[in-house]
């Protein structure tokens, strides 16, 4: 059937009619339908499966379909199409089927089949000149047989299909082109003509390079204002992703114009006043910018921001300020804490030290409190306390991390439930909102986060909104850690500021001294290299394997995962292999199917998908890489593929407290969660971790990064790399680098 279609340029071309949609996502068209070949095509009457972006697939429709050959590891070949044209009926069978499909509202399949009936060869004539007569036929009224005319004349015209037709020819895929059409309507061509950049800004999954490959497709100047202003938010969007808050005008207007290959400075200034003007940019000026904490600043600048950010550091603080002016409506007291400690001062089989003592005496003296230290300070032992002497008031108590791992270690260590953040505030998967908020504040005394150094400035806004006046916020976290993956640096900023009270332990117990896990921890906060025993004991909780040779070290890494660690007990579920970054050698797109191959063959009766590169099978661990709200999974949550159903397109992953199902153009969600970056382990905590680092990614190597490496492992960590590397982190100090506003703002 792939030999001898219609050619054009390098794309195939291929028609006949649509005889069943096996599936069809209504966001962006993709679709799967069996196509029977029509008339002037090679291979005329036969079936075959088309796959691609068609909007409102339907059974009966005509379709012209460009593309190319392709075999599907499972589903054999397939007719993938990029463009495709709509045919209007022109037989009565094919009104008759294109009429029972539904596309004309009020006609289903029994009145189709009476229209045709009636009608015969005039059906086509009657519908294009007399509709009227269609009241000829029972249950027709003439009012309803206008309407079917003026429906059937807005199909005949095909302005819908026309409007898609073009923007295909603009070099705009179909996926992109049904997006556009939804958003647009009949104005679709003349937006995309006048200012394709504007898609940009308000087509979702049209960014600014999409917008600027279609721009130069219909030959838009390169020095358009239109192009000169997305470029400039494009480049505030990136540098949001990369954590800023804001970045100075001098900077944006200077990486703008490397980005665009602009040089002249008064078109791209005349531009930057222009989305200042739309308010697509905020302005703040006399900024303080003061890139790493502890060290002076340099300086003031004009901050240019995105509105959301702008906003949500604006709202972050003024919720701050309303959390603290209000009246405390919890009962616990300073005499409950002594009456408390009169006793054992226990929490379960554990004392609390004289500094934990004064930490809860804090929390109860103040609305919002920042609890932080290092590992093996008794965080968890004071965040127990904590629960226990406002339960004992009778205060309502609730428990949340940014993490769903996080938020089951929470609640293992308090005995008491704990859940998500976006669980916590009630996310509403429709309208992406949260359902708590300033107007439904949580029902509760006291909220405490766990993992505080994850949190991002959305989602910190979204949390105090929800915290109603009487409540008291406490957020616990290490805030030597690596910072959130999104905007803002809130926990540094909120203890630099001054402005909220800080406990902060410093005393390491006993039994964590005795942990070269928690002692390493230290020394590489300090600036010093980690001690490793050689040779190693067996009862040695942190080890080093020395190996210079990136595909060497790969087999140390599967040998250590496969057999080594599971040889001392750990299970498949147990170890977490981490590295800095995803690309080159030793990245996680590399080591995971070096590790799925490794752990997770491919074997009979084990069923897969493939989509593109990407291999997924049942038994895989994967991890969600972005929030899904309709699914209520986050990212960073990590789960489990255990099914994969061929027919309905289906994949079903079991993650920690939900199960989720995706199809199958839904699977860019998850990747394989072998290997991680260290990034993405934040708020996790696994009882074997293996630590990748070696001088080959010495661009991601920094002191916060190993230190946040090391503490996630709990009972065992091995590193393995090369030793310069270790050092190069070490004295690679260079903490977040971010442009925020929020701990100026708090210091007033």
């Amino acid at each position: 059937m792939s030999e001898g279609q219609t050619q054009l340029g390098e794309a195939r071309e291929l028609g006949g009619v649509v005889e069943a949609v096996r599936h069809h996502n209504e966001e962006d068209g993709w679709t799967v339908a069996r196509v029977r070949v029509g008339e002037g095509f090679s291979g005329a009457g036969e079936v075959v499966a088309g796959v691609g972006n068609l909007a409102e697939a339907r059974e009966g429709m005509e379709v012209r379909l460009w593309g190319e050959w392709v075999t599907h590891p499972q589903y054999g070949e397939q007719f993938k199409f990029v463009r495709y044209q709509v045919q209007l009926p022109m037989t009565p069978d094919q009104i008759k089927r294109y009429l029972a499909s539904g596309a004309i509202k009020g006609i289903g399949k029994k009145r189709a089949e009476t229209i045709v009936k009636r009608f015969g060869e005039e059906t086509l004539r009657v519908f294009d000149e007399e509709p009227e007569r269609l009241a000829e036929i029972r249950g027709i009224s003439k009012k309803k047989a206008r309407e079917i005319g003026e429906e059937w004349k807005r199909q005949r015209e095909g302005e819908k299909n026309e409007v898609l037709m073009r923007l295909q020819g603009m070099g705009i895929t179909a996926a992109q082109a049904i997006r556009i059409q939804r958003h647009y309507g009949d104005r679709s061509v003349g937006v995309v003509e006048e200012n394709p950049y504007q898609l940009a800004m308000e087509v979702e999954g049209i960014g600014f390079r999409i917008a600027d490959r279609i721009a130069r497709s219909i030959g838009t100047p390169v020095s358009s204002p239109y192009r000169l202003q997305a470029g400039l938010s494009y480049v505030l969007q990136e540098q949001a992703q990369q954590g800023h808050c804001f970045y100075p005008r001098e900077r944006l207007l200077a990486r703008a114009a490397e980005a665009l290959g602009c040089d002249d400075q008064d078109s791209l200034l005349t531009a930057y006043d222009a989305l200042v003007a739309n308010s697509w940019v905020k302005v703040e000026e006399g900024v303080e910018l003061r890139l790493v904490p502890g060290q002076p600043s340099e300086g003031t600048a004009t901050a240019a921001y995105l509105p959301r950010l702008w906003r949500a550091e604006q709202e972050v603080r003024r919720h701050l300020d309303r959390i603290r002016a209000g009246e405390p409506g919890a009962k616990a007291t300073a005499e409950s804490l002594e009456e408390w400690l009169s006793g054992e001062r226990q929490v379960g089989e554990t004392a609390l030290s004289e500094q934990q003592a004064e930490a809860v005496r804090l929390v109860l003296a103040e609305k919002v409190v920042v609890l932080t230290g290092g590992p093996g300070v008794g965080k968890t032992t004071v965040t127990r306390a904590m629960v226990e002497v406002f339960e004992n008031s009778e205060c309502e108590v609730l428990l949340a991390s940014p993490t769903g791992r996080a938020a089951k270690r929470l609640s293992e260590v308090t005995g008491r439930p704990a859940r998500t953040i976006h669980r916590l505030l009630e996310i509403d998967p429709v309208a992406w909102e949260f359902r708590r908020n300033e107007k439904r504040p949580l029902e509760a005394d006291v909220v405490i986060v766990d993992e505080a150094s994850m949190l991002d400035l959305d989602l910190m806004w979204a949390l105090v909104q929800a915290i109603p006046d009487k409540g008291r916020l406490i957020l616990v976290g290490d805030v030597d850690q690596l910072p959130s993956v999104g905007p803002g640096l809130v926990l540094r900023d909120l203890i630099d500021s001054g402005a909220v009270p800080v406990a902060r332990l410093t005393e390491i117990f006993r039994q964590d001294r005795e942990s070269q896990i928690v002692m390493n921890a230290y020394r590489v906060n300090a600036g010093r290299v980690p001690e490793f025993r050689l040779p190693p004991r067996p009862e040695d909780d942190c080890v080093f394997v020395s190996e210079n040779d990136p595909d060497a070290l790969i087999k140390q890494v599967v040998e250590l995962v496969g057999e080594a660690l599971p040889g001392e007990g750990f299970s498949a579920q147990d170890i977490q292999v981490l590295t800095p970054m995803n690309k080159r050698a030793l990245g996680t797109v590399h080591l995971n199917g070096v590790l799925q191959e490794a752990l997770n063959p491919a074997r009979a009766g084990k069923r897969e998908v493939k989509r593109g590169e990407k291999c997924l099978r049942e038994g895989d661990r994967v991890l969600q890489t972005v929030n899904n709200y309709q699914k209520e999974v986050f990212n960073g949550d990590v789960g489990t593929v255990v099914g994969i159903e061929a027919g309905a397109n289906r994949v079903t992953v079991q993650f920690l407290d939900t199960t989720a199902w995706y199809e199958y153009d839904e699977l860019d969600e998850l990747e394989l969660a072998y290997a991680i970056t260290v990034h993405k382990a934040q708020g996790s905590e696994y009882p074997a971790v293996v630590m990748i680092c070696h001088t080959s990614q010495y661009i991601m190597l920094q002191r916060n990064l190993l230190y946040t490496g090391l503490t996630r492992a709990q009972r065992k960590c091995v590193f393995v790399g090369n030793r310069q590397a270790v050092w190069t982190a070490v004295r690679n100090n260079r903490p977040a680098r971010r442009f925020t506003r929020l701990r100026q703002m708090l210091a007033g």
